[in-house]
Parts: C-alpha cells; sequence; structure tokens
C-alpha cells in the first residue's frame, strides 16, 4: 500500500519440480494446463511462467487498487468462499496531524478444502471430461496436506512489512500497521496559535494603554 491508500495486491504461485511434471503429464504444458484467461479479462496482470533450475516454476499476477477498501474484495476474487485466506482487509484513517495504514488477515489450512463440489459449472465442466470429481479433489488434499504452503504478506508505506505463512493443519493471523504524524502540519498549527496570542496580547496592550491615556486626559481637563 502507497501513501494516499493505492497499491496492489499480488499473488505469487511456486510450483516445486513433482508438481511441475504432474502439470505436464501427457506431453501438456502449464500453459496449456493451467488457464488463466479469465484473470486477465477481470483486470490481473498475469506474468508468465518462469522456470526456475530446479524444475519447478513460478507463476505471478497482480491487480491494482485505488482504495484500500478494495482490497478485500480483490483477494476474493482468487480465494472464493472455500480459499485458505480469510479476512484480508486494508484501510487508511487520516486525521488533522496523523495517518494510519493498516493491514489484517489470516491463513487457514486447518481444514483443506477446494470448493471444487460448490461450483456447479466446474462439476459440469469435468463431468463432460469424464473426470472424476470426488477422486481429484482427494488426491489433489492428500498431496496438498505433504506439500502445500500458504503465506500472507503486508508491505506499507513507510517500508514496514509483515509476514505469516501456514502448513496445513496450521493457521497463521497477520496484523501490520503504522502511523505517521505529519510534524509539519503540527508546528504550523503550533505557529498559529503562538501568533495568534500575540496577536491578542498586543490588541490587549494597545486597548489598555488607549484606556490609561482617555482616563489620564479625562483627569486633565478637569477644573
Amino acid at each position: 500500500m502507497h501513501d494516499d491508500g493505492s497499491g496492489e495486491v499480488s499473488v505469487r504461485v511456486v510450483l516445486d519440480a513433482a508438481a511441475v511434471r504432474a502439470a505436464e503429464v501427457g506431453g501438456g504444458t502449464l500453459a496449456d494446463r493451467v488457464r488463466l484467461t479469465d484473470l486477465t479479462e477481470a483486470g490481473w496482470t498475469v506474468t508468465p511462467w518462469h522456470r526456475t533450475a530446479r524444475g519447478g516454476a513460478v507463476l505471478t499476477v497482480a491487480k491494482p487498487f485505488t482504495r484500500p477498501e478494495q482490497v478485500a474484495g480483490i483477494v476474493a476474487e482468487l480465494n472464493g468462499a472455500h480459499g485458505p485466506l480469510h479476512g484480508v482487509a486494508a484501510s487508511r484513517d487520516a486525521s488533522t496531524f496523523s495517518t494510519t495504514w493498516k493491514v489484517t488477515g489470516a491463513v487457514d489450512l486447518r481444514k483443506l478444502d477446494l470448493g471444487v463440489a460448490g461450483d456447479p459449472e466446474l462439476v459440469q465442466s469435468l463431468t463432460n471430461e469424464r473426470v472424476d470429481v470426488a477422486g481429484v479433489e482427494q488426491r489433489i488434499a492428500a498431496s496438498a496436506a505433504t506439500g502445500l504452503r500458504v503465506g500472507l504478506r503486508a508491505d506499507l508505506p513507510d517500508g514496514t512489512t509483515r509476514a505469516v505463512r501456514a502448513v496445513p493443519g496450521r493457521r497463521a493471523v497477520l496484523v501490520a500497521s503504522t502511523d505517521e504524524s505529519d510534524l509539519g502540519r503540527m508546528a504550523l498549527v503550533v505557529v498559529g496559535v503562538v501568533v495568534g496570542v500575540l496577536a491578542l496580547l498586543l490588541l490587549i496592550l494597545g486597548e489598555t494603554r488607549a484606556r490609561r491615556r482617555r482616563v489620564r486626559r479625562s483627569v486633565r481637563s478637569r477644573p
């Protein structure tokens, strides 16, 4: 998140060599097997798969936001109702003399739920391809139970970074916040108050002196 509350939600997906081999079994490629057109159509920027030296692959997708209130909705686009990220939200609260930026959320892998069964369109598509949906969910869940890692990180305007990571069976909570005082504005207000007080004192002093002069002239003019 930037100073003005805008920023970017970025997701980095890392596959090890075994996962890449499993995805490409039968001669396919990651680009073919992992379809990302829906993301680009929804405004996400997709960085193509990058192969690592050990045979793995890395993919990054990102989407900008102009207000911190948009973060929760953007995360939900990928996370869905069954994903591991819970309550991810950002805020920026500005007052006269200070601004506070905050990001909260949790990674919960205590119960792995792919949510496939809850997506009728996906179930129908897989069924048409003669895919055993229940079997796929079981195999993926079993594999994820040993190799899945999900992290959540917040980068705040002053350089503050907070990160948590969860493994299957665990839950990790992220709370990241920072605040900044506007010393320049505070100094201007203090100076303004001081100048105002001095002006008031000078006004009172001038009025007092003028009153004294009027009294002296009145006394002198008496017979």
